[in-house]
Formats: C-alpha cells, structure tokens, sequence
C-alpha cells in the first residue's frame, strides 16, 4: 500500500503516543526526528510500511527507547488472557469452528494502541468487546480460506499486536485441530505493540505453533524484499499465509506472492480500508489469490 495524506497525521499521532508512554521527558526530541524523517521521505509512490519504519526508527532513537510499548505491551496480555478462554470455550461448542475462531481472532486486533482509531488502553478492551463480537464478519472470504486448508500442508501465521496474540492461540488451535502445522512469524524487534519474539514466548506462543520464527529486523511488518531464508522456505511449505492486522497488509498488498494470503482485520482506517476494497470500521477476512 502507498502512502497516502492521511496516513502522515496518523504516524504523527502514533508517534507522540510511545514518546508519552516512555515518559522520559523527550517527546519533543521524538516528535521532530520523526516530522524529519516524514518531510524527508513523504512520496505518494512510496510504501507506507517504507516511511513509517523509518519515522519510529528515527523517533525511537531520538527518544532513548528500544520498546516504548514494553509495558502495555504486558497488559494487554493479561487483558487478554481471559477472554481466550471464554472463546475457546465457544469455537469447541460452535456448529462452525472455523469461522468462531477466526472471529475470536479479529476481535483482538482492535488492540492497536495510539492509532487514533482503535483503543489507547488495554483496559477499554471490555467496553468494545461484546459490539465487535456482535458486529461478526463484514467481508467474510471464510469459506473461500476453508477450501485453501484444504489443499494446504500448513499455515504460516504473522501475528501483529500484543493482547490480540492471545486471541489467535485459539484460531491457531483449531488450525492445528484441522490438521494443519502452523508457522508463527514475530517482528524482529520491537516496533510499535508488535510481538516479538520475547512477547511470544512470555505468553506460550511456542507451545501453541509448531514452529516460531522471525522477520528479522526492525521493520513496520515484514520487509519482502529482505525475507529470512527459513521463513521464505516455511512459506513454500506451507503453501498459505494468514496476516494478522493493517501493517501486514500494508507490506503486503502491492506484493505477488506465489500463495495464497488470507488478511485477517479491523478496517480502522480509511486508506487501509479503501486499498482493500470494503468499508472502515468492520471485521475483515479476506483472501488474496497468487496470480497465474
């Protein structure tokens, strides 16, 4: 996906955002590296994942900071944690598993802190919970993913925030249920409230996938252009991707891949959004075929 007029005012509020959280007395140092860095490199033929790592990695640096987000980071998990039980609960009960996992699953990406168009606190998790739920699948490619797990030996799966990590453990266990190994993909350092490896493990990650790997560097999703040699090989075996959240599909949408991905979402932006081809603010699966 592009970079678009909007996106620069949301960068900016995500920006100041982790320098208050940090608390440190810096945000005007983090803020202008990051106004920099954007006037520097703003270009509407450039990907937006492109300018937006460089902005937080310019801001991160300005701020003293390797994970401002450490601490909701945290708890967001403990939020969590409860309701992927009581959901675990519901898919093992459900006529259709599949579709009741993947709805736990997208109700956790509401979990992206200082976006401006999500939740800033874990703990306002509970008031948007039973309406997300409710509100169920606005694009709903489910079917068309069933008939793709069918076909595939196993599922690399990129997870995006912390505390909606703790949603996917139950669409990851019904995968496995299914059959299918799952490949978990963690950021490769700390950037936004993105798992990494260290958060994956903090909540048992590595007890839920068959295998856990990395992108390997600091980057807003993952860079395609730089992909580690053991994911790229996961990724032929597997033969299907499921993206958790905006940032996977920003890196990805402009991307051909060679499998089928399967974005899994919350349109909480209008770019987003409209790149996608559904309207803001509803739940989205939706599947992007390899072109022939």
């Amino acid at each position: 996906m592009r970079f678009t007029a909007d996106c620069a005012p949301c960068l900016m509020r995500r920006v100041l955002f982790q320098s208050r959280l940090e608390g440190n007395g810096r945000e005007f140092e983090s803020v202008k590296a990051a106004v920099d860095a954007l006037s520097e490199g703003m270009d509407s033929n450039t990907p937006s994942v492109v300018i937006a790592t460089e902005v937080h990695s310019r801001a991160y640096a300005a701020l003293g900071s390797s994970d401002p987000y450490r601490v909701i980071k945290e708890e967001a998990d403990e939020v969590a944690a409860p309701y992927e039980r009581m959901l675990e609960d519901a898919v093992t009960s459900s006529d259709d598993p599949l579709r009741a996992a993947i709805m736990a699953a997208v109700v956790g990406n509401i979990m992206d802190f200082g976006a401006g168009s999500a939740i800033d606190d874990p703990s306002q998790f509970m008031s948007v919970f039973d309406g997300m739920i409710a509100q169920g699948l606005g694009h709903d490619d489910t079917d068309e993913l069933r008939a793709e797990l069918e076909r595939a030996p196993g599922v690399v799966y990129m997870f995006d925030n912390c505390g909606e990590s703790q949603l996917d453990k139950v669409l990851i266990r019904q995968l496995r249920r299914m059959g299918k190994r799952v490949v978990g993909v963690v950021r490769g350092a700390p950037i936004l409230n993105d798992v990494t490896m260290e958060d994956a493990m903090r909540i048992g990650m590595d007890r839920e996938v068959d295998r856990l790997l990395s992108t390997g560097k600091f980057y807003i999703g993952i860079d395609w252009d730089d992909v580690p040699a053991d994911l790229a090989e996961e990724i032929r075996s597997c033969g299907l991707i499921i993206a958790k959240g905006m940032a996977n599909f920003e890196a990805t949408s402009d991307r051909h891949l060679d499998v089928p991905i399967v974005h899994i979402l919350r349109t909480k932006c209008v770019p987003v959004a409209t790149a996608m081809g559904v309207p803001t603010d509803i739940n989205v699966v939706k599947i992007v075929m390899p072109r022939k």
